[in-house]
């Protein structure tokens, strides 16, 4: 019985910290200002940057969808980090600037 909780403990300590990580990169980005102040395309030009980054910077997906094994967790991490700098350096490419 012992060995099933300490089992347990870890799924759950796996999954708190993938989603505190999720968390906190959706608290990294904040939302986009056109350097002219025309923020008219900001919707498409968002949308085709977005699309970009999956192109270029897929995220990993865990074996297990409940929680990723321990050799998983840094892929999944830094495939979460080069999609967001992807999308990050196609809308500055754009000339929008980040405002937090």
């Amino acid at each position: 019985m012992a060995v099933k909780r300490i089992t347990l403990k870890k799924l759950y300590l796996d999954r708190y910290l993938l989603i505190i990580s999720f968390f906190f990169l959706l608290s990294c980005t904040g939302t986009y200002t056109h350097r002219t102040g025309n923020n008219s395309n900001l919707s498409y030009d968002s949308k085709t940057c977005n699309a970009h980054a999956r192109v270029v910077a897929p995220t990993y997906l865990c074996r297990n969808p409940l929680m990723c094994a321990p050799d998983e967790t840094s892929i999944a991490l830094s495939s979460l980090f080069d999609n967001a700098a992807a999308y990050d350096l196609c809308m500055l490419k754009k000339g929008y600037d980040e405002v937090k």
